[in-house]
Formats: C-alpha cells, sequence, structure tokens
C-alpha cells in the first residue's frame, strides 16, 4: 500500500480527481457535498493492474481548514499537487507545497485538472509555469500530467506514474514499537470505537495494547481493517482502521497517538533543525505564539533558537520547542510550525533530540548517537534506545554510554580503588559493578575489589592524562593532590607552580635541547625556549623550573646550560 495525499488551493477539483480515480466519493459529510467544498480529511483507493494499492488522503484546500489539511499529508509517501489548468498558481498552491517540504514528502506527481475547460496555447503555458516553479522544490516531482475528471484525460497516466512511485518507497521497520496518530475517530453500532490514521514504524495487529499517550490509559486493538476489510495486521506506511477496546476510548480524539507501552518516549521539549520557509515575509524570531503540528497532532509551542537570534526565509538552523502536552517522539520525527497571530506556516523540519541536556547556549545537537548521549552518565540500553530511536549495543552488561563517559568512569573507578587500596562491591553503582569485568588489573575478592599487585601508582589513569597534555602541563591544584603527590615521589612526574609535566615529556626535548644550545652557546633564555616550542609563558617558565629539577637543564642566571644528567 501506498498512500497519497492531494494538495493545492481550493476548488482545484481535487477531490473530483480522487472520485475519478478511484470511484469512490471522498467528501464523506453532507455539508461537503451540499457546499461543493472538502472541509474534513477525505479516503479513497484504488488497486492497479499490477496490484498496488493507491491510497487516497484527500484535504480540505481552504486556508480556514490548514490545520485539517496538514494532519491528512503527515506521514504520506507521495504527493499529488493539483493545479486548476485553468487558474494556475495560487496562494495555497504555494503554502501546501511548502508544507508537504518541510514534512519530508519526498516525491509526488503535478495534475493539471480541468484541462478540458482550456485551450491548448493556455495548457501549455500553465504546463510551463508550472514546471518553472517546481524547479527549486526538494520534492523529486516525476512529472505534469493533464487531466479531466470529466472526461478522463490523463487518468490512466496518472495512476500509471503513481504506481512508479509506490515502487520507490520505503518505510523503516522498528520491530515492537507501532504508533498510530489518529485522525479520524468515530463509533460503530455494535463494535464501539474505530480510530484511523496512517500507521508508523511498526507492525500492529489484533490483541496488541495499546496506551492513549496523551492520557496514558490503555486500550486493546479488537480488529483491524485496511480499505473496508479485515487483515491480520498492518504495516508501517498502511492505511489503518482499529476497532479498539477499554477506559481509555473514552475521550480519544483526532491528534491523538497509540503507541506500545514503554517504546517510546513521551516528550515535551525537543532540540530540532527547521527550515524557514521561503515565501514568509520577516524573519522567524522567538518572539510571537505558534502551532506545532506532529503527525495529525498539533498544540501551542514556544520555541528560541539554537544558532543565534533569528533565522531568515529559505535559511535552515536549530531551535528548541517546548510545549505542554507529552508527545511520543524519536530522532528524525518530521514537524511543523505555524505562527498562530499570523495564521500562516512559517516552518518545519526533523526532530534531532527527544531529550536535551544542554543549556540553550551550549546545545550543539546533530541527531546523532553521540550528540545525543553527552552527558547523560550511564542509561539503560532501552532508555538509550528511546532517546535515539536506534537499535544500539550495550557497552557493558545492559548499559550504555558515550565513549568519553566510558572512559571517565573507567579512569574515577580506578582512581577510588587505588586511593582507598579496595572498596565494598556492594558500595558501587550498578553500572560501576559491570565496568569491574573490564577493567584488567582490577580483583574481586569476596565482597570487597582491589587492584591486582602492581604498583597502582604507575598505572592509575590520571598519569595518561598528564602525559597526554604535554607541554601544556594541566593545573595540578586541580587534579587528586593525593595521587599526583605519589607521581612525584616515584619520579614520574615533575612539577612546578602547581604545573604539571609527565617525566617523559622532559626527556623528549633533548633535541630541542641540543638545537637551542647550538644557536645560544651561552645559554638559552626562557623566551628562546618558548618560541621553539610554541608554548606561552604560563607555560615555559615552569617547564624551565622543572627541566632543572630532572638536571637536564641548570639555571646561570637568566640563562640554560646543560645540567648535570645531560
Amino acid at each position: 500500500m501506498t498512500v497519497i495525499a492531494t494538495a493545492g488551493h481550493v476548488d482545484h477539483g481535487k477531490s473530483s480527481l480522487v472520485r475519478a480515480l478511484t470511484g469512490i466519493e471522498p467528501d464523506r459529510l453532507a455539508e461537503e457535498q451540499r457546499k461543493g467544498m472538502t472541509i474534513d480529511l477525505g479516503f479513497a483507493h484504488v488497486t492497479t493492474g499490477s496490484g498496488t494499492v493507491l491510497s487516497f488522503v484527500d484535504v480540505p484546500g481552504h486556508t480556514d481548514f490548514i490545520r485539517t489539511m496538514i494532519a491528512g499529508v503527515s506521514g504520506v509517501d507521495v504527493a499529488l499537487l493539483v493545479i486548476d489548468a485553468g487558474e494556475g498558481w495560487k496562494p495555497q498552491t504555494e503554502e501546501h507545497l511548502g508544507i508537504l517540504e518541510v514534512l519530508g514528502v519526498q516525491c509526488g506527481v503535478v495534475a493539471l485538472t480541468k484541462c478540458d475547460r482550456v485551450d491548448r496555447a493556455t495548457l501549455e503555458r500553465r504546463h510551463e509555469e508550472t514546471a518553472a516553479r517546481l524547479t527549486a522544490s526538494t520534492i523529486a516531482w516525476s512529472g505534469v500530467v493533464h487531466t479531466s475528471a470529466h472526461t478522463g484525460e490523463g487518468l490512466d497516466e496518472l495512476v500509471s506514474m503513481l504506481s512508479g512511485l509506490a515502487t520507490t518507497v520505503e518505510r523503516p521497520l522498528l520491530p515492537g514499537a507501532p504508533r498510530l496518530f489518529v485522525d479520524r475517530v468515530f463509533t460503530v453500532k455494535g463494535s464501539g470505537t474505530v480510530v484511523t490514521g496512517t500507521l508508523d514504524s511498526a507492525l500492529l495487529a489484533p490483541n496488541d495494547t495499546l496506551i492513549v499517550a496523551r492520557t496514558q490509559r490503555q486500550v486493546r486493538v479488537r480488529s483491524l481493517q485496511t480499505h473496508g476489510e479485515n487483515v491480520t495486521n498492518c504495516r508501517p506506511g498502511d492505511r489503518c482502521a482499529a476497532n479498539v477496546v477499554g477506559d481509555g476510548t473514552d475521550d480519544i480524539e483526532r491528534g491523538d497517538a497509540l503507541v506500545k507501552p514503554g517504546t517510546w518516549f513521551d516528550t515535551t521539549v525537543f532540540d530540532a533543525r527547521i527550515t524557514v520557509l521561503h515565501g514568509l515575509r520577516t524573519p522567524l524570531t522567538h518572539r510571537g505564539s505558534f502551532t506545532l503540528h506532529v503527525g495529525s497532532h498539533f498544540q501551542s509551542a514556544t520555541i528560541r533558537i539554537i544558532d543565534g537570534d533569528s533565522i531568515n526565509p529559505g535559511d535552515t538552523a536549530r531551535i528548541r520547542a517546548r510545549f505542554r502536552v507529552p508527545l511520543p517522539l524519536r530522532p528524525t520525527d518530521r514537524f511543523l510550525l505555524r505562527d498562530t497571530g499570523t495564521n500562516i506556516t512559517v516552518g518545519g523540519g526533523t526532530i534531532l533530540d527527544v531529550d536535551p541536556v544542554a543549556r540553550l547556549s551550549r546545545a550543539d545537537p546533530d541527531g546523532s548517537v553521540r550528540a545525543i548521549m553527552a552527558g547523560r552518565g550511564f542509561v539503560t540500553l532501552h532508555t538509550a534506545e528511546l532517546l535515539t530511536g536506534r537499535r544500539l549495543e550495550p557497552v557493558v552488561g545492559t548499559w550504555f554510554a558515550d565513549d568519553d563517559t566510558v572512559a571517565q568512569t573507567r579512569g574515577d573507578l580506578m582512581s577510588r580503588i587505588a586511593a582507598a587500596q579496595s572498596i565494598a562491591v556492594a558500595a558501587l553503582q550498578d553500572h560501576e559493578r559491570d565496568l569491574l569485568a573490564t577493567l584488567p588489573d582490577v580483583v574481586i575478592d569476596g565482597d570487597t575489589v582491589r587492584l591486582r599487585d602492581v604498583d597502582p601508582v604507575r598505572t592509575h589513569p590520571l598519569l595518561d592524562e598528564i602525559k597526554a597534555w604535554g607541554l601544556t602541563g594541566p593545573n595540578s591544584a586541580g587534579l587528586d593532590r593525593n595521587i599526583v603527590r605519589q607521581f612525584v615521589q616515584k619520579g614520574l612526574v615533575v612539577e612546578h607552580d602547581s604545573i604539571a609535566f609527565h617525566v617523559d615529556t622532559l626527556h623528549g626535548l633533548r633535541g630541542h635541547l641540543t638545537a637551542l644550545w647550538r644557536e645560544h652557546p651561552e645559554g638559552f633564555l626562557v623566551s628562546h625556549l618558548r618560541e621553539t616550542l610554541g608554548i606561552t609563558r604560563k607555560h615555559a617558565v615552569p617547564l624551565a623550573e622543572c627541566l632543572d629539577k630532572i638536571g637536564l637543564t641548570r639555571r646561570t642566571g637568566d640563562r640554560r646550560v646543560p645540567g648535570p644528567a645531560w
């Protein structure tokens, strides 16, 4: 099944085209049929000769029903942009195209409708105008088809083109984590509550237990249908009608998300990458009120811009959005933002982090596992997978953390064991106990853990850290003074004025010292040492003093000459 959403200006013939393609009336409401105008979502389908099911979501074109239109196009595979051959490009055509683009629709077809009502010259001009406007679109448009719902012109070509696009659509499968954003809810006598929507992420089957994210109340799937036929399961991308039972059905409404318990991260804040629509007249700022759209859901939101103070029309930047009602989200989900005051669409894009922990001034989201997990420490593998939306491998036991956290935790654990000589296993956190098995120089002796019979000072991770600092040695006053003192006593580290250098770093300067004395036979100054090594005076002065301490140099006045260890 491939879900196709119509889009386009009011009265350009979207519903008539869907009716002609499928033989199904998408305007379900009596008011729609009386007024001849779509005001709610309509649904129809057709099975092609190759067996492909084209499932249409027909959306209203009038600006008063833009929220309904957004609910209809969210989560679709293919767009069918409808343009009246007589009227051509109109304001809602432009806005609908922008909505399709920021919601991530990848491909589509353009249908010029009512072609039987215009002459050949007008039709060709309209075709060229349309093609020119779409050259900069981010959607891959397969072509512009001339159609007439009245005469049947172009309908076979349109179905063929849509069928071809259907073969290119791929839906990622996230095992065990279905999500259904409800776009319609109604009651069937004798059956109860029925909800419909385009299924996302994973298979859904009868007897599955779901939670209504907004209320956290449970429902059970009694049965499933696609296009009026009972099915044993629905797949991601299917139009799905679920008959649900349970206390949670009492107040389900359009925009609710139904998910399996424990399979999605509920959040009221996210960091995201947003593209501001080209047609916006002023830059996007945090001022004003906004409406956030995700799936068929919408609610009020506030935003803060991570990259500067504003975003110009057509530009892409990062924002942090906050809202009141929790939503089950993951990175890569698409969203759309509208200005509540002006009632216009301002942009949309991709969610990068569903639980940002860094302050806005330090935030640097990019959607990667590294960026999402930075600063979180160790979390359960399950939590990490909810946060990242990816299948991950544990770093130890049932835990996950970024590489920096693992290295730091291992080092801290070794330092604590070395300082105390032994630690009770019960005093460690769960993830620390799992880490013990990965430490080669640790022995678990009954209920305690100690280092192997090696010199713990020489294997202490802080020693490697000081060595890694090289010539810009760290401020040793901020380090573990007990450990640093032992380093100095054993001749592993030399320090002066709270600047520490690894002894290997000092001995590694023999070549530089030889060159300095060749150039300055009378002895070199600290300034000469600083310039040769490319360091600042802050480090050059204590470095020269430390060279004196190990005997490589000897101070005579302001100059250094070869010392007793040279």
